[in-house]
């Protein structure tokens, strides 16, 4: 193991130790206070941007297997957002990986599926997540399907997002139908207003069009 990937590994491990420590009572405060602070201290250490930029910076190799028995273990979302954004500096894709930013995708609390689709706009050849990522156009929360949005629109390469763009012309909520339409025009040049002009244009071109 290189020294790089024995620092990434200390840092995980170490945010891990730190999960089953308790801190001592030295002034004996009853149980209810320490319960208390227990619950407002974080159990990890949080890395902040610059930290996680030192730590890719630091290898071109990651322990990738490591990285993703973290993620799979881990509860905290904070937490498991920084491994997203570890795991989006990374080349390497399969089961794994995929599984590692599904857990994230499907996650009940919004800012993490927010937070997993931004890592996503940094991974290289994001589009093999895109069959996870469509369901997030729907998404309760308008600032995830934003995100899912942006992320497919602007980052996936493959033609096929041509059609789930099409596609969010029938979403329930206005701000896919808008964003849908907007983004069909800017990678498309074509100029129409409404969802019924759109979809007689695909059905017109789908099989003869080529993204610029």
């Amino acid at each position: 193991m290189s020294s790089s990937q024995a620092l990434i590994l200390c840092l995980l491990v170490f945010g891990l130790a730190l999960c089953g420590c308790e801190k001592q009572d030295p002034e004996g405060k009853g149980e209810s206070e320490k319960q208390s602070k227990r619950t407002v201290e974080p159990s990890v250490p949080i890395f902040d941007p610059q930290q996680i930029e030192a730590i890719v910076r630091s290898t071109s190799n990651m322990d990738v297997d490591s990285l993703l028995k973290q993620c799979a273990s881990e509860t905290n979302n904070v937490v498991l957002a920084q491994y997203a954004t570890l795991l989006s500096k990374t080349t390497t894709r399969g089961p794994g990986v995929r599984a590692a930013f599904r857990k994230m995708l499907k996650s009940e609390d919004p800012y993490l599926r927010e937070q997993a689709l931004m890592a996503l706009e940094d991974y290289a050849g994001v589009g093999f997540m895109l069959d996870d990522m469509i369901p997030l156009l729907n998404d309760p929360s308008e600032d995830v399907r934003d995100s899912a949005m942006t992320t497919i629109a602007d980052y996936v390469e493959s033609r096929r997002k041509f059609q789930v763009l099409i596609d969010c012309l029938d979403s329930e909520f206005d701000d896919v139908k808008e964003n849908a339409i907007f983004n069909l025009g800017f990678y498309t040049d074509v100029n129409f207003e409404t969802a019924e002009e759109w979809k007689k244009w695909w059905e017109e071109n789908k099989n003869t069009f080529k993204p610029e």
